[in-house]
This record gives structure tokens, sequence and C-alpha cells, in this order.
């Protein structure tokens, strides 16, 4: 039996726990990241010259879908012009597509022999995969398997331009991730990955984020592909630009969410190599937040894992300086993030806890419990994972002021946040008598009374026995409290999980 097993975690198993709160966090995780950074992306003219501002009407797009039906000396300058339309939004693209053969039409100057058609075909098809889903399936269907094909080519232009397309496909659905599987999309776009062109490897990279938030299957294929030791040497520092590293470690956040592929990228080096990189980027004077996202997300996801994993990460000592870092960054994500990987180290060994406190995180992370609603979440979490190691751990989260704000997430909507809260309450109440006056002070009696009408029964009865057990003239009994009042000094509820999306 695992030992964390053995605890009290209100009567259920600490796995129990874990996978609850690692499906929680993977929908919200997936949505938000559904919402941002795995979006479709325009693509717009990087050249000077070329990126004057055109509003499009319908007529002309319609004029132009049928104009480059036919061979003309102009089908390069109307190309251009529809993937400049296309990025004005998705009614032109459904204008485009309202027009019959157009789809045909430019499936035809992709496959020809005229290098830059082709190009700006490729990417007419890359905004084209903006749209909605229907309009997005339609291109796809007609599309698909020739910017695969090309995928493997010789131009190094229509391969960038391709991948980039397909990382729009992909992103669209799992109707579309599932069509591309079967196209055989997973080796040569995993292959891209060792192309020594930076932009390249970025629009893989892209790609291969959507394509792996998918199912396990997905990763699997990924693995057997060899994506693995391409991710490591990318994300080694100093092989690549930040911006592809940032691409890269968002593949990275996919796989490690998957708990199959862990290992194998473990024993790769990669935790160390995140910590190295993350220590760096702590101390740019800008930080660069498109970067420390994903990497801060897969360490989380990685030392969630067991205890082994948690230790080569703190093996260096540079992650304590750099979570410090991050723990007081502007940007909220990042905090997040940093309290992700923080309550996941927490609920490891002791030895981990030392370094911590003695590191001076305990009153950072005690800053964010006045923060918004999901930072305090991940903050109490951490806070709570401290306490539970012991008496004397518990007494350092209480000597930073922690009383005050755990009543207060008592309040709140999330029932699993006041359980939290609860257990903080009833662990100090237990073990420091003394707290008694601090949680009468914060208004924390009338903050249980109110939880006795709760509709959900757990909590109901766990503020029914703090009531009985310490508010009651008589005081507490021997047995009070579930027989449950007993080995505080093993109290130590583990509140890891793993995200399986996330995100974000």
């Amino acid at each position: 039996m695992d030992r964390r097993d053995q605890y009290k975690t209100l009567g259920v198993s600490v796995e129990s726990q874990r996978s609850k709160r690692r499906d929680q966090e993977a929908e919200i995780r997936k949505e938000k990241r559904e919402k941002l950074l795995s979006a479709k992306r325009v693509r717009f003219s990087e050249v000077e010259s070329d990126c004057e501002v055109e509003d499009f009407t319908t007529e002309q797009v319609q004029e132009l879908a049928r104009v480059i039906q036919k061979s003309n000396e102009s089908n390069l300058k109307n190309l251009k012009s529809l993937r400049k339309a296309f990025a004005q939004g998705s009614e032109l693209i459904s204008v485009f597509l309202g027009v019959e053969n157009s789809v045909r039409a430019l499936v035809g100057h992709l496959t020809g022999n005229n290098s830059q058609l082709q190009h700006e075909a490729a990417w007419c098809i890359t905004n084209l995969a903006t749209g909605a889903h229907e309009d997005t399936m339609k291109v796809l269907k007609a599309s698909a398997a020739y910017l695969i094909t090309y995928l493997s080519g010789q131009n190094v232009q229509l391969q960038d331009q391709c991948a980039w397309a397909l990382g729009n496909f992909s992103g669209d659905s799992q109707e579309c991730r599932d069509i591309l599987r079967a196209q055989g999309i997973i080796v040569p776009m995993v292959n891209l990955l060792k192309s020594p062109i930076s932009t390249v490897v970025q629009s893989a990279a892209f790609a291969l984020s959507n394509l792996a938030r998918g199912e396990q299957g997905v990763a699997e294929e990924l693995l057997q592909a060899g994506i693995a030791p391409l991710i490591i040497s990318l994300l080694t520092p100093g092989n690549s630009s930040t911006d592809v590293a940032s691409e890269v470690a968002w593949v990275l956040s996919y796989l490690t969410s998957k708990p199959i592929c862990v290992p194998l990228l473990v024993s790769g080096g990669v935790t160390n190599i995140l910590v190295e990189s993350l220590s760096l980027l702590a101390q740019q004077t800008e930080l660069d937040s498109q970067a420390v996202t994903p990497m801060l997300r897969s360490l989380g996801n990685i030392v969630s894992g067991p205890d082994e994993y948690g230790i080569q990460a703190m093996q260096s000592g540079k992650l304590v300086g750099a979570m410090k870092s991050f723990l007081q960054s502007v940007h909220r994500h990042i905090k997040k993030e940093s309290l992700w990987v923080l309550s996941n180290l927490t609920a490891g060994p002791t030895e981990h806890i030392d370094v911590l406190v003695q590191g001076g995180i305990l009153p950072l992370v005690m800053d964010l419990m006045s923060s918004t609603y999901d930072i305090k979440k991940e903050a109490a979490i951490c806070l709570c994972n401290v306490a539970h190691h012991g008496p004397e751990y518990l007494k350092s989260v209480l000597d930073v002021g922690a009383m005050e704000s755990f009543i207060n997430i008592m309040k709140s909507p999330d029932q699993d946040t006041v359980i939290t809260g609860l257990q903080f309450v009833e662990m100090s109440l237990r073990n420091f008598p003394a707290s008694k006056d601090l949680f009468e002070a914060g208004e924390g009696v009338a903050c249980l009374e109110a939880l006795e009408y709760n509709c959900n029964e757990t909590i109901c009865q766990y503020a029914n026995e703090l009531l009985d057990t310490y508010f009651m003239e008589e005081g507490p009994e021997e047995g009070d409290f579930g027989g449950e009042a007993e080995n505080s000094e093993n109290d130590v509820l583990s509140w890891r999980c793993q995200d399986s999306e996330m995100t974000s």
C-alpha cells in the first residue's frame, strides 16, 4: 500500500482524491488552453511591402474565387489577395467556399508545378482553416492528404506553411485530429522537429501540440515516432531560440499530462533541463511568460508523479530561487502555474518542505491567499500540504498568518476549497489550542455555523463536529471528531494530481 493512503483524508484514499482533482483540473485547463494558446492561428505577411491593410468585400472574394479557376498570369496576386481576405474572419471564408469549384481550384494550385503558387495556395488553406468547423472540415477533406505529403518534401517554405495549416486543422476538433492521424500525419510532422530551420520547427511544434491534445493513443504514436529525444534536445538550454523552446514546451506539457509518457521523458533528463531552463528564464530582466508557462506546467505534471521525480527537480538547488521569482510575477498565470508545481512538491517528502520553508517560499505563497479565487485555491492546497507534514510545519504556516485566510476560503462557493479550509482549521485546533483564539477573532465560529446548513453532507458533518468538539462549553472529549485525532504528525494529505490537459 502507498504510504500516503494510510493518512487521514476524510475517509477517502489519496489516490481517489488525486484522480478527482486531476479530472477537475483537466477540464479547466483544457478549456482555457483551447481558448488561448491552442487557438487556430491566422498567418499574416512578414514582408513589410506586403502588409498594407485591405478590406475585402463579399463581391471581391466571389470574383477572386472564380478567377483562380482559370489559368491566369495574375493568379499569384489573386491568391495573395485571398489569403489576406481570409484573415479578415470567417464570413469571407464562407463566401469563398460558397463559390462552386473554389476549393478544387485552390487544391489544383497547391498540387501544381509552380512553387510560388503552391506556397500561396497553402497559405490560403492555412487561413481558411481558421474558420467555422463545417468550413474547416470541407477544406481539410480536400487538401490535408496533399499537405501531409509535402511535409516530407524539399521545399522548406512549403513545409513550414503546410505544417501551420495542419496545425490549424488539428486545433479545430477531435474529428479533424482523427482524420489527420488516419492519413499518417504523426511521423512526418515529428520528423520536422529535426529541421535546421527554426520557423519550420515552430510550425511543426504548434501542430504537434494540437495533435497531442487528443487521446492517449496519440501520445503513444508520438513516442513511437521518436519525439521524446527531439523534445529533450530542443529544450536543452542553448540549443534553440526562446520562441522555439516555448512552442516545444507546449508539446511537452501535453505529453507529461499522460502518465504513460513521463518515465521515458524523465529518463532522458527532461526534469533537470526544465529546472535549468526555468532558472535561466527567472534571471531575465523581462520575463518571457510564453516560455515559462508551458515549462512550469510540464514540471508540475512531472513532479505530481513518484517522489523520485520531485527529488530530481529539487536536486540542483536552483528551483527554489526560480519559484520565488515566479510567485512574484506580474502575470497571474505564472503565479498559478508556480503554485501548481509547489502543491505537488509539498505533497512529497518532508525534505522538500524543509528546503522550501528555509528558502522563504511560505510568505510568498501566503501573499497569494488574498489573490483571485483560482490562485487562492492553489495557494491553500500548497499551505495545507505543508501543514500536514507535522505540528512544526503547521506552526510555520500559522506563523505567516494563515488562519484568517483559511477562514475566508471556508466562505468559498467551491466545496473542495471549503473542505481544504475545514481540514486546516481542524488540524490547527487539534495541535495548537491557542489557535482557537485566532479562529474566534476571525469570526470562524460564525462561518462554521453557516456551514452547518450546507447542501454538501461532508461539509455539514465536518462543521458540526468542529463546533461540537472545540466550541462546546464542556470542551473536547477523547475520541471526538470521528476518532481521527491521533497521529497528527502523519496527517499528510497528498493533493497531487496530474493535469491530463492544461491546461491551459
